[in-house]
């Protein structure tokens, strides 16, 4: 079966004609309440992981930079006749990398962020889309309807949970291949290395 999403519409063609009740008969201002601060907790909630997937990332390489630098095999001290150090050198550092890349700094391209500022007035990368967005924000921000500020919030929500797929998916190569870098160092001290 295919069903077809229909596209999102930009703040100004949000459907302001659906009941705010929604069919379980509660009044429009409790339901209005209940639904943005559920999705400014969920926004809270995504924040806070990002935020742990971070410090998790900055834990993880301080660990392989003291086991690489001052570990029972440090850098300064590797033979490059023996494959075992090299190896794991090589999978530690690229762990840190792994780990490095997931702290980095995320923010859609320019075109993205103006595309976003058409449909969204929450997420930071829309506001920051034009110089001139802080005024238009503003006249919005005197007639915003809450549907509008929904989709908003919605939109920024479904974003931000992108991003930390990708951290999280970074940051578990990199665990994965610490877990292998100290594999390897393992064996090799438990063989006399």
């Amino acid at each position: 079966m295919n069903t077809r999403v229909p596209p999102i519409p930009t703040i100004e063609e949000v459907d302001l004609s659906q009941p705010l009740d929604g069919s379980e008969g509660l009044s429009a201002n409790y339901i209005s309440r209940i639904r943005t601060q559920y999705l400014f907790s969920q926004h809270q909630a995504l924040i806070t992981q990002v935020q742990f997937a971070d410090a998790k990332a900055i834990a993880l390489v301080t660990l392989m930079g003291f086991t690489l630098l001052r570990g029972p095999a440090p850098f300064t001290a590797v033979e490059l006749a023996d494959p075992v150090h090299l190896i794991f050198l090589a999978v530690g550092a690229a762990a840190m990398l792994f780990c490095l890349l997931a702290v980095v700094p995320r923010y859609p391209p320019r075109n993205v962020r103006l595309d976003m500022a058409g449909r969204d007035r929450w997420s930071w990368p829309a506001l920051a889309s034009d110089p001139d967005q802080g005024a238009e924000f503003a006249r919005f921000m005197k007639t915003a309807e809450v549907s509008q500020l929904v989709q908003s919030v919605a939109l920024s929500n479904a974003a931000v949970s992108r991003i930390l797929i990708a951290k999280y998916a970074m940051l578990r190569t990199g665990f994965l291949l610490a877990i292998a870098s100290l594999g390897v160092l393992a064996v090799h001290m438990l063989r006399g290395g």
